[in-house]
């Protein structure tokens, strides 16, 4: 009797192992990964860290390799997007669906990406004759004028970023068999992007921040907030790119409006694009300014406490 029993649970054990496999979807492998949650540290926090980065729900300018509030703000983003349970912690099934959506689905792309991927869809948009420029592998501002205008013609949200809906409708349904391995603008840049693709991306954000921000200011006043986002650029308490600068978050908040509102989208008009290029070029008429705020709008309460006055242009005053 005793043996009969071991033989019947040893038998459901096997049944249970082979179901377990068959039902997994496919492309899945069984995989133990190490529980991290806050506290955590090491390379796998890294690893974690730099695939939630490229899925866009890791907004830190650099990886760390410790399991903060951020990382775990990030987790929690990703888990309701896939619809995990919401715990902030990552175990195994959230590693899993991360780890396993960076090989074999449709990954949001923006501009400073770099890798197959984008190799892939500048290649799609080359075919359908939105894309003239040469595949580099590189999301620079060819590669977004070109997502934006095929995102017009086909009547997608329009943002210059490949979401999947987007490459959904680029691929026709396709499912994406690349290997993902993207990387984040300062680090693209890095790796082999062309200076003169880098200078024309950062001067392209620039106009864009300035023209969302300035727009109706005077000329030097234009400068004077690419003199800021240049400023933050070489300072080591900022993110150390252009584009980074501007989407920086803090407690989940953008430190400039218009990426809240979007209208850092808006396509820069001429004098904002040449003030881009003057503050690029190293023109400081707010002199080592690192902040700057409309009194009118906001009160700036934290600025005008912390930090020193410079002067005032037009509508905005400039602290350092």
């Amino acid at each position: 009797m005793r043996c009969s029993t071991t033989k019947r649970r040893f038998f459901c054990f096997i049944m249970v192992m082979v179901l377990a496999v068959v039902l997994l979807p496919s492309g899945y492998v069984l995989a133990a990964y190490p529980l991290l949650s806050v506290g955590s540290r090491g390379e796998a926090v890294s690893r974690l860290q730099q695939e939630l980065k490229n899925q866009g729900y890791y907004t830190y300018w650099k990886v760390t390799g410790y399991y903060g509030p951020i990382t775990r703000d990030a987790v929690v983003k990703f888990q309701k997007a896939r619809g995990l349970v919401v715990d902030g912690i990552a175990g195994n099934a959230t590693q899993l669906a991360l780890y396993s959506s960076s090989t074999g689905q449709n990954i949001t792309l923006k501009f400073g990406m770099r890798g197959q991927a984008v190799s892939r869809l500048q290649t799609a948009l080359k075919q359908k004759g939105f894309f003239f420029a040469n595949v580099t592998g590189y999301y620079g501002k060819i590669t977004e004028n070109s997502v934006i205008a095929y995102q017009k013609a086909n009547g997608l949200r329009i943002d210059g970023i490949a979401g999947p809906q987007t490459q959904n409708a680029l691929y026709n349904g396709q499912t994406v068999s690349y290997n993902q391995n993207v990387q984040t603008s300062s680090s693209a840049a890095s790796r082999g992007s062309s200076s003169s693709e880098k200078a024309s991306g950062d001067i392209y954000w620039l106009a864009r921040i300035i023209h969302a921000e300035a727009g109706g200011e005077p000329y030097i006043g234009k400068v004077a907030v690419g003199n800021v986002i240049m400023n933050r650029v070489k300072s080591s308490s900022f993110p150390n790119s252009v584009y980074d600068v501007i989407f920086e978050y803090y407690k989940g908040i953008p430190q400039f409006c218009p990426v809240h509102d979007g209208t850092i989208y808006n396509t820069p008009s001429s004098e904002s694009y040449r003030a881009a290029q003057e503050a690029y070029g190293g023109a400081s008429p707010v002199g080592n300014a690192l902040y700057f705020f409309n009194p009118s709008k906001s009160s700036g309460t934290w600025i005008v406490k912390n930090r020193t006055y410079v002067t005032t242009i037009a509508n905005h005053v400039f602290y350092r």
